[in-house]
């Protein structure tokens, strides 16, 4: 399925392996062990899809989605690439999943790689320096830490868009799905934020206890869930009940679109994606995804299997 000449492997002999294009510094495998033989835990493009494949991929400058893809900051206002409609999705027409990222750095067990933004690119003011760590620790441990900084502010969100199937294929309609988030951002028919922060309780987005990850009526989910802040804490438990495996997810980020991948009539895989709230440049009271010179961002995203 992925062409494998120009990928890093990364992982350890006797736990997971993972590889990584350049290309859109993108995840393209996370293998793990079973009993019954090595299992792909993610799922790649179809390849009839004619639309644009994030599967695995960093997302920048900025992941989701832009209103009318254009922002006002400090006073001066930047027009974006419009990509999806009159809205800027995942940095542009041309961003970081569409680039051919530098390698730095490559171990037996860890990967990083570098990609340097013109001021202008895609819209986006300043020169921007961004870094991605893949490493694998324990037998079952993926991390993966985006760092970036700039010499102009501007806005600043990265992330990593892995598809997962934790039964390694088919439905995941029987998955299940804990989320430590007490509110979601309701959206339009855009996708787009409506309004504050939504309490989930007793509605379709209340994941506070498992339960399934379609939600209850199957719908699926493109929706930001508020995770809070302070440093490194679990915001997801992904878990199959039928293979047994579970996929518990770390982050230091304040949201996570959580994306369930539909294929034909059902869905094949969940994204969980850690990032900065969607439109928060045009929203001051989101918490800020301004990312200003001298200050380093860094988002910091740790996946523990277990088997």
């Amino acid at each position: 399925m992925f062409d494998h000449e120009s990928e890093l492997e990364i992982g350890l002999a006797s736990g997971m392996l993972v590889r990584i294009d350049p290309k859109g510094a993108r995840l393209t495998s996370v293998v793990l062990p079973s009993d019954d033989g090595p299992v792909e835990l993610l799922i790649g493009p179809d390849p009839k899809q004619k639309t644009r494949d994030f599967h695995g991929a960093t997302i920048g400058r900025y992941a989701n989605r832009i209103a009318g893809a254009q922002f006002t900051l400090d006073g001066e206002q930047f027009q974006l690439d419009a990509n999806e409609g009159g809205n800027c999705l995942h940095g542009g027409g041309k961003g970081f999943d569409q680039c051919d990222w530098t390698v730095v750095a490559h171990w037996i067990n860890a990967a990083t790689l570098r990609l340097e933004s013109p001021d202008g690119d895609q819209g986006f003011p300043g020169n921007l320096v961004a870094e991605v760590s893949f490493a694998v620790s324990d037998p079952e441990t993926l991390s993966i830490t985006y760092r970036a900084c700039c010499d102009r502010a501007c806005p600043v969100s990265l992330t990593s868009h892995g598809y997962f199937n934790l039964a390694g294929g088919g439905s995941i309609a029987d998955h299940r799905l804990k989320l430590n988030a007490k509110q979601v951002l309701e959206v339009d028919g855009e996708k787009l934020p409506v309004g504050g922060p939504r309490d989930v309780a007793g509605t379709r987005f209340d994941f506070r206890e498992p339960a399934p990850a379609l939600g209850p009526d199957g719908a699926g989910f493109d929706h930001n869930f508020c995770t809070g802040s302070g440093g490194m804490r679990e915001v997801a438990v992904l878990s199959d009940p039928a293979s047994g495996r579970s996929m518990t997810m770390l982050s230091n980020q304040p949201g996570l679109q959580v994306y369930t991948a539909p294929s034909g009539d059902s869905f094949n895989a969940i994204c969980l994606e850690p990032q900065a709230w969607p439109d928060a440049p045009n929203h001051p009271e989101f918490p800020s995804a301004i990312l200003r010179p001298g200050v380093e961002y860094v988002n910091r995203i740790r996946l523990q299997f277990s088997s």
